[in-house]
């Protein structure tokens, strides 16, 4: 059987290899140029042969035990030559690393029977007590450590499905109410804009309908008041027609100068309304209960916001028609006035 030198030698080849950090020599940083999805498995197979070695050298003869020993130190020699190498010498020297781990991972197969021999001596394999015994601790033990890993593997799980829905939830959130917050400002100063140049409007106009409003009321007043020559007869249906023409086309343009302050007055309050929903859209957003409802309500707010509506702006028949009837009422009623004060 092996010495208590040689096993220590093995133990401190074992703990030199165990003192090299594996991200030195899988370099996963390099991506492709790494060896981390080529040795990485291969590391996992050396530490547990290493481990498995240390607990069975004792019932192994020296002899073998220093062949495993020599291979050993060629693979840490190896692995201590690649985890100093720069990344330029590492890129170089990988794939011959690659082939020498492996090859020197294969001759330990050659001294590993002996160690599988000395564990089956130890756990009494070979008696049928001991064989019924082990075997009925063995499968106690797989059964302890499958269900709870099971256990485990179910609670990782529920917590992370458990984690992952609520970040994607905060992420939806999130993304929606900047997305909403966005467009509602931009709307809320693009509808502000508007109302400048609506309310700037409407006091220029506002002052046009009460100058020709005026004018035509001081001109009508004005003719009304108008002496005519008596001795007139035939001139008198020249100036009433003159003046008729007058008032008719004051009449027409402050008929035209209120429609248009009508529709600026319109636009206005049009404007106002489509700002109050706009300053809406969040809360009625935040109302719903599921995404589907939030779309649906985004939707209608957004189509109620975008929608121009009827300004007064185009002409109508309904508008035609009274302006028609204002002007032949004002005629008539200015022609009659007229024909009375020259009687």
């Amino acid at each position: 059987m092996a010495s208590q030198e040689v096993v220590a030698n093995l133990t401190s080849v074992i703990e030199e290899i165990r003192e090299i950090d594996p991200k030195l020599i899988l370099r996963p940083e390099l991506g492709e140029g790494s060896l981390e999805n080529k040795v990485e498995r291969h590391l996992e197979e050396l530490y547990r042969k290493m481990d498995f070695a240390t607990e069975m050298a004792h019932g192994v003869i020296g002899d073998t035990v220093n062949e495993l020993i020599g291979i050993l130190q060629v693979i840490l020699a190896n692995m201590q030559n690649m985890a100093n190498y720069s990344l330029e010498d590492y890129v170089t020297q990988r794939d011959n690393f690659l082939l020498e781990f492996i090859g020197q991972l294969e001759n330990l197969l050659l001294y590993w029977p002996p160690f599988i021999t000395a564990a089956i001596e130890k756990k009494r394999f070979l008696e049928d007590e001991g064989v019924q015994k082990a075997f009925d601790n063995a499968l106690e033990e797989i059964k302890k450590e499958s269900s709870d890993s099971i256990s485990r593997l179910q609670e990782e799980t529920d917590k992370t499905i458990a984690r992952a829905n609520e970040h994607a939830q905060q992420i939806e959130t999130r993304a929606r109410r900047t997305a909403t917050g966005i467009s509602v400002e931009a709307a809320q100063e693009q509808f502000r804009l508007a109302q400048k140049d609506i309310q700037k409007r409407v006091r220029i106009w506002s002052g046009i309908s009460a100058f020709a409003a005026l004018l035509f009321i001081l001109g009508a007043w004005y003719f009304s008041n108008l002496e005519i020559n008596s001795e007139w007869k035939w001139q008198v249906i020249f100036y009433t027609a003159t003046r008729v023409t007058i008032l008719v086309t004051i009449g027409a343009f402050a008929a035209y100068s209120l429609k248009i302050l009508r529709a600026y007055l319109h636009m206005s309050q049009h404007n106002l309304h489509r700002q109050r929903v706009a300053n809406s859209i969040s809360a009625f957003v935040e109302s719903a209960i599921t995404p589907e409802q939030r779309d649906l309500i985004l939707t209608h707010l957004v189509e109620a916001v975008v929608t121009f509506g009827q300004s007064g702006l185009v002409q109508r028949e309904d508008d035609t028609q009274l302006s028609s009837k204002l002007t032949v009422d004002t005629i008539t009623r200015n022609f009659a006035a007229t024909q009375s004060k020259s009687q």
